[in-house]
């Protein structure tokens, strides 16, 4: 069978140069792994991105909090990255890995005087820092875009994760859904433009695909 199969053309992206890619996005561009209160990201930058604190009554300025994720690796069907228990990649499908830092700022009690915890160099309060780093597993498919000018991306999108060794079920499932959820949604802020499949050889009016299959993107049309 033709490599192109009924299509003029064929291009693609090992999953190699994609985590190449996605290495060098993230790398200049860390803020997109990065989140947190003021008291941990006055501001956005390009190495933070800065969100309000969690409001609650009693809390003055809110609950202070920090997400931080390593640049994630990714192995796209066929299997090569060994999975925990729970999860097994199929077709069409590409797996994760990273992990996630969680950090919360534990608000001492004010006295009487209303005196505080002490200041970070920043000027804010940081009573008491409390993290935890997580490993996180992940499973998830690929959505696009195209047009008839060969205009067009790709974007990661994550299905379900798994963390490993959390206990007791109810809170491991928690945080698994908190924390795809904001994986997720940093993944999806991401496009893959169809012009890196096809190396910005040719225009591609695409007539199947993006799919995923031996270790590749994949994307199959006309010129």
């Amino acid at each position: 069978m033709s490599l192109t199969d009924s299509a003029e053309v064929f291009g693609s992206i090992h999953e190699t140069a994609l985590n190449d890619m996605l290495h060098a996005f993230f790398s200049a561009r860390p803020r997109y792994l990065r989140y947190g209160s003021p008291a941990f990201a006055p501001a956005t930058t390009v190495n933070e991105t800065s969100i309000s604190a969690i409001p609650f009554p009693g809390i003055p300025g809110g609950i202070d909090w920090q997400v931080t994720f390593q640049i994630p690796g990714v192995d796209l069907f066929k299997q090569s990255q060994a999975l925990p228990a729970g999860l097994t990649l199929g077709p069409g499908q590409f797996s994760l890995h990273t992990t996630v830092e969680l950090c919360v700022n534990c608000v001492q009690r004010r006295d009487d005087r209303g005196n505080t915890g002490t200041k970070d160099r920043r000027g804010h309060h940081l009573d008491q820092v409390t993290c935890t780093k997580l490993g996180v597993f992940g499973i998830g498919h690929i959505d696009s875009w195209n047009n008839s000018n060969g205009d067009g991306a790709v974007r990661l999108r994550v299905d379900t994760v798994e963390l490993v060794d959390i206990t007791p079920d109810a809170l491991e499932t928690v945080l698994e859904c908190i924390i795809k959820m904001i994986l997720d949604a940093v993944l999806s802020q991401i496009e893959l433009p169809l012009k890196a499949l096809r190396a910005g050889a040719f225009q591609l009016v695409v007539t199947n695909g993006p799919e995923i299959d031996d270790d590749r993107i994949k994307v199959f049309g006309n010129v």
